[in-house]
């Protein structure tokens, strides 16, 4: 009976180790798997970082055209804006022709010295000199204090210099009192310009 006891325990005992064995020899056969498994992992996870960086390099790149593009632009609207300031001014200092545009450029001196400049700041913001101004002034101050009177003289204009036609315009101004009164008047409240001219 023992001996019996003891061979059922030997036969337990040796289906136990070849047990082991078998979950042994299993475990190291399953290593290599698990070791590629994990190392394929390992280049998974690498992979978006690589890609990520790849993706700052491109977004880069791809900031520095389009920061370039922009530098490009503001050139080229400076260029532009440099350009219609130029012709801008050519037109500015465009030499009048005629008694309208003498009196056109005279109210803008007008107009810009009564918002607080000074003439000689008016004169080079449209790029006429102050003899020139004094010189043509005479037709525009007949214009505004004389209206009908100056309309008379363009009639009779017949293609004369522009300084006669300021002779006249003046002469007409200190021909009649009343005239001259309003001119004086006129001059002091502002209405015309405070030009030191002849006596007319």
């Amino acid at each position: 009976m023992r001996l019996e006891w003891q061979k059922d325990k030997i036969d337990e005992l040796t289906k136990e180790r070849d047990y082991l064995k078998e979950q042994l020899a299993a475990s190291l056969s399953k290593e290599p798997t698990s070791s590629v498994r994990d190392s394929s992992e390992v280049l998974s996870i690498s992979s978006p970082s690589s890609d990520g960086s790849f993706d700052e390099s491109s977004n880069s790149s791809m900031s520095t055209t389009s920061s370039d593009e922009d530098r490009k632009k503001k050139k080229k609207g400076k260029a532009k804006k440099h350009k219609k300031s130029k012709k801008h001014d050519q037109k500015q200092r465009t030499r009048v022709q005629n008694p309208k545009q003498v009196v056109t450029r005279y109210n803008k001196i007008l107009r810009l010295f009564k918002r607080g400049g000074t003439m000689s700041a008016a004169f080079k913001r449209l790029g006429v000199d102050r003899n020139t101004i004094v010189a043509t002034a005479p037709i525009a101050e007949l214009f505004i204090v004389a209206p009908e009177r100056y309309k008379e003289l363009e009639k009779n204009k017949q293609g004369q210099k522009l300084s006669l036609f300021a002779t006249q315009c003046a002469a007409a101004i200190s021909a009649d009192p009343e005239t001259e009164e309003k001119f004086k008047a006129y001059k002091s409240s502002g209405k015309l310009l405070p030009l030191k001219t002849k006596k007319h």
